[in-house]
């Protein structure tokens, strides 16, 4: 989908969906007068007062103030971005979405994706039906019974089986209607990740032999498979390949599943195998969800504490488990915001989410969950491992020294705050003390590499983690930016809740390296900008850049300085404005890597909230440095005027951010706002009173 989709058919989408219907659908309503109520999906309560009134086709929590139409619900509930909160909905009542400026390439890739999805679905019929009639059936049925499995389970999951043999898929999706094989199709099964073609150029099933389990997206779609082989077949457990519609480090296998159950959920799982996953749901647990053979991402971490504030990690008791366990904290620390929860459970030896709830149900378990480690504590008892004597004075001023690093990295005041507080209570320092020490200690990682990786290896993963490093940090920052209430939310960059302009990689660093100045958003930006070239003219100072350095940030600068002196309209023309610099090549070759990637957005208004972010950010950076300046040079009256000035800016960009948030969780009304926050607004914003 492209372009912002017309106001005029978004009005009719709504004017034909029944909010009472959407909601209902996800969670469970109850009659209350002319209206309905439950407990909220967004916040944890005991006493309903999440109201839906059917007359005014709106949604509205008493309690932490969440409010809107069906569409706005759909986005949030189901975790997915506007455009796919409008076709979700419009696909229940027979509406196509219209489909505005596709380029032929946009065209084709819309398509490509379509198709994919398409097999993917057809493949998934293809090995549910082969576990019902297949001749070889009996050997899945019985290893599903022989580990519990119920029919309803199993249909509820939708799992699957593929036969032994080399080409049962390819046969039943890749040939013609003559029977024939068909190029076009073996071409698509194979980038679906369903066949494999060897160097001989020989085609076969990817998937033999195995019980299947199929992925599913936010929209139920399928869009990967998990196989566990019945045989001796090497690896014992077999993913699906990266797709252009399959990322293993942003899905999770039973998310989708946990919120087709009608539950508020208050927590997630994180458990290792899909067999687990059913097992844990066939005995009530509806929250529990597994990472698709990678470690856990932080693209998984934000997609989870989008939905609920508490998540529990589930590993195995061994060395193994714990080394699992250090990787995910070192991941997680970054991460954590205030209101949120993380802890570890460790399972008995020889046991498994699977083995353990069958053994003590649903209550047993649970009751595990409530005493598993909370983060603070095991970072601490993870540290102290290494220190002989951890209650000596030693051993105390060796554990500040370690774990000072760790919780500075925390973006949460507060919880960082309570953080300190306990490793106070610990090493009895005083917290300012340790935050002192902190500033100038390294991260020592909590799970070092193998000694076995060459040095040449070694230099490659580090340049890789520093990336990373960079990467993380930057997506931490605060992120409100001012939108319309739908029109902003566009495909990818809104995934996840903040505006990620830039791909996260799955591994978090281990190691304690300089961070540039210079986020990675600026790439994007000038991307955007050469595709957007007429959103310059809506930013006539842009000195904020100045507050970044290296070598984008100078390409950035050049581009709207030249873009400023001569005003574009599209890509074409921006790189026939830049057909004579020495750089031209480099833009090029971001234009084309973005248009690529992100073909079928948006791009004005994407571009324009990008610029509103750099500013954002180097408003940020530069109140902290002045304060920090300030501090030294004894108050700001000592500051240069310019300093002073720059800072009343930085100043003024942040409180207009806050009152922008509050507008639009105001629903866009500025009488919603005290008046001391509407005269700030309209004098920050210019507008008369």
């Amino acid at each position: 989908m492209a372009g912002r989709i017309p106001q005029n058919f978004i009005d009719d989408l709504l004017a034909r969906v029944n909010i009472v219907d959407v909601v209902d659908s996800r969670i469970r309503l109850k009659k209350a007068g002319k209206n309905h109520s439950a407990c909220c999906p967004f916040h944890n309560e005991k006493t309903p007062s999440f109201t839906v009134a059917s007359d005014k086709q709106f949604y509205y929590c008493f309690g932490c103030g969440a409010k809107g139409n069906a569409v706005g619900f759909v986005m949030e509930f189901d975790n997915i971005d506007f455009p796919e909160a409008v076709e979700l909905l419009a696909g229940t009542v027979g509406l196509e979405v219209p489909k505005e400026e596709v380029t032929p390439y946009q065209q084709q890739k819309q398509q490509e994706r379509v198709n994919l999805y398409e097999l993917t679905s057809s493949a998934n019929e293809f090995y549910q039906q082969q576990l019902r009639f297949s001749e070889h059936k009996q050997a899945p049925i019985d290893y599903l019974k022989n580990r519990g499995l119920s029919g309803k389970a199993a249909k509820f999951f939708n799992i699957g089986f593929s036969p032994p043999g080399w080409d049962h898929l390819k046969n039943t999706l890749g040939l013609d209607a003559q029977k024939q094989p068909d190029d076009e199709k073996m071409a698509a099964l194979i980038d679906a990740g369903l066949l494999i073609k060897n160097d001989n150029g020989r085609t076969y099933d990817r998937f033999r032999n195995r019980i299947m389990y199929p992925i599913r997206d936010a929209r139920g779609r399928c869009i990967g498979f998990g196989a566990r082989t019945l045989g001796d077949d090497k690896p014992k457990y077999l993913n699906s390949p990266e797709t252009p519609i399959f990322n293993k480090g942003h899905e999770l296998y039973g998310l989708y599943e946990c919120r087709q159950i009608r539950q508020t959920l208050k927590r997630f799982l994180v458990v290792e195998g899909y067999m687990d996953v059913v097992a844990l749901h066939e005995f009530g647990i509806h929250y529990a969800v597994a990472t698709l053979g990678t470690a856990t991402s932080e693209t998984h971490l934000q997609k989870l504490f989008k939905i609920a504030p508490e998540i529990v990690f589930c590993f195995d008791g061994d060395e193994a488990g714990r080394r699992a366990a250090k990787r995910g904290l070192e991941i997680v620390l970054p991460l954590l915001e205030d209101g949120q929860q993380i802890r570890f459970m460790f399972l008995p030896d020889g046991e498994d989410p699977d083995s353990l709830v069958r053994k003590e149900g649903k209550e047993g378990f649970e009751l595990r969950m409530k005493h598993a480690q909370g983060i603070s504590e095991f970072l601490l008892d993870t540290l102290k491992k290494d220190i002989d004597d951890p209650e000596s004075l030693d051993g105390r001023a060796r554990l500040a020294k370690t774990a000072g690093p760790f919780i500075s990295q925390i973006p949460g005041l507060a919880l960082k705050s309570l953080f300190w507080q306990v490793l106070s209570e610990h090493t009895h320092i005083d917290t300012d003390d340790l935050k002192t020490m902190a500033k100038s200690q390294e991260i020592k990682p909590l799970t070092p590499p193998a000694p076995a990786q060459t040095n040449a290896a070694m230099q490659q993963k580090q340049s890789h983690q520093k990336q990373t490093q960079q990467n993380v940090q930057a997506n931490h920052i605060e992120q409100h930016i001012s939108h319309d209430d739908y029109a902003g939310q566009y495909d990818d960059y809104e995934e996840h809740g903040h505006h990620d302009y830039n791909h996260v990689h799955e591994e978090h660093s281990q190691y304690s390296v300089p961070v540039s100045n210079e986020p990675p958003l600026i790439k994007q930006a000038i991307a955007l900008l050469m595709h957007a070239p007429s959103v310059v003219q809506q930013f006539a100072d842009v000195s904020f850049l100045q507050e970044f350095e290296g070598p984008n940030s100078l390409l950035l600068g050049k581009l709207i300085e030249k873009l400023q002196a001569s005003p574009q309209q599209n890509l074409l023309a921006s790189l026939s404005l830049l057909a004579t610099d020495a750089e031209y090549q480099t833009y090029k070759n971001m234009a084309e890597s973005h248009n690529q990637k992100h073909g079928h957005l948006s791009e004005e208004q994407v571009a324009s909230d990008c610029l509103v972010q750099l500013r954002l950010k180097a408003a940020k950076q530069i109140k902290t440095r002045l304060i920090k300046q300030a501090a030294q040079q004894g108050g700001f009256k000592c500051l240069h005027s310019n300093e002073q000035q720059l800072f009343a800016w930085a100043s003024s960009i942040l409180e207009l951010d806050l009152l922008t948030a509050k507008l639009n969780k105001a629903g866009g009304k500025l009488t919603e706002l005290s008046q001391q926050e509407q005269d700030k607004y309209r004098q920050l914003t210019g507008q008369s009173t």
